[in-house]
């Protein structure tokens, strides 16, 4: 298990669409499909809530671009 010291502020599924320039329903239904799918980064559940950390998208969008 990865360890977890939380050194930069989680963002939320709100956040996280408008980084993605999409809907939030949209990312909310990407992440009820689960992980694994390759729709999202790396997801995290705090208090039954999903958050994300910043790097995990940026590692994620860099693993998107096309070249």
């Amino acid at each position: 298990m990865r360890e977890f010291l939380p050194d930069e502020p989680l963002i939320d599924l709100r956040t996280l669409s408008q980084w993605l320039s999409v809907s939030e329903s949209t990312v909310r239904k990407w992440s009820a499909r689960g992980p694994g799918t390759g729709l999202l980064p790396t997801m995290i559940r705090v208090n039954g809530q999903i958050r994300f950390r910043p790097s995990d998208v940026r590692a994620f969008l860099t693993a998107k671009e096309l070249r």
